[in-house]
């Protein structure tokens, strides 16, 4: 009887243990939102947030050793708002952002922060013509990792650059704080 008992034990116990290849889903934002982790190997592989309502996907997030490599967040129509791949570890992103109607709106880089977990724009970014599809913008945005400030606007005008000044960014002269200085 006792081993009958030790028997029974044990395979509750493997029985117990979790699949390493597995999707886990909870509740996120209040009920808001549905969240289904994908695992393989007991790693997670990819996230899915969903609109509990609509049952959409609002973002899909895939990992590679525990790093976001590739993020994506769609519009309600279905459509991808943003998709951002990684461009050097762990957290600078090359990234596309589109209309709703699905044309391209913009491109650049991002810095993606883990503590808040969201993406800042940084660098250099070209936006388009929302009718033409054609570069009308280059756009230069400062960032430190919290915060993206735009800082200038190159905009492409009759054959000529046309350059709008924004902000200057300089360091404070007494301490590693930065200046954000508006010129206009």
């Amino acid at each position: 009887m006792k081993n009958l008992l030790l028997l029974f034990s044990v395979f509750t116990l493997i029985g117990c243990k979790k699949n390493p290849n597995r999707i886990e889903e909870m509740n996120a934002n209040g009920g808001k939102n549905y969240i289904k982790k994908h695992f393989k190997n007991n790693s997670k592989v990819k996230l899915e947030v969903f609109d509990k309502e609509t049952d959409l996907v609002i973002t899909e997030t895939d990992f590679k050793d525990s790093l976001i490599v590739k993020l994506i967040e769609y519009y309600p129509n279905k459509k991808p708002k943003i998709i951002a791949k990684i461009l050097k570890n762990p957290n600078v992103f090359n990234g596309e952002c589109y209309l709703e109607n699905g044309k391209k709106e913009s491109e650049g880089s991002f810095f993606y922060n883990y503590k808040k977990g969201e993406l800042v724009r940084v660098s250099d970014w070209i936006f388009y013509n929302p009718n033409t599809q054609e570069a009308d913008s280059i756009c230069n945005y400062f960032s430190n990792g919290d915060i993206s400030v735009l800082t200038k606007v190159d905009r492409v005008s009759s054959d000529k650059i046309v350059t709008i000044q924004y902000f200057k960014i300089k360091n404070s002269k007494n301490s590693n704080e930065l200046e954000i200085e508006k010129v206009q």
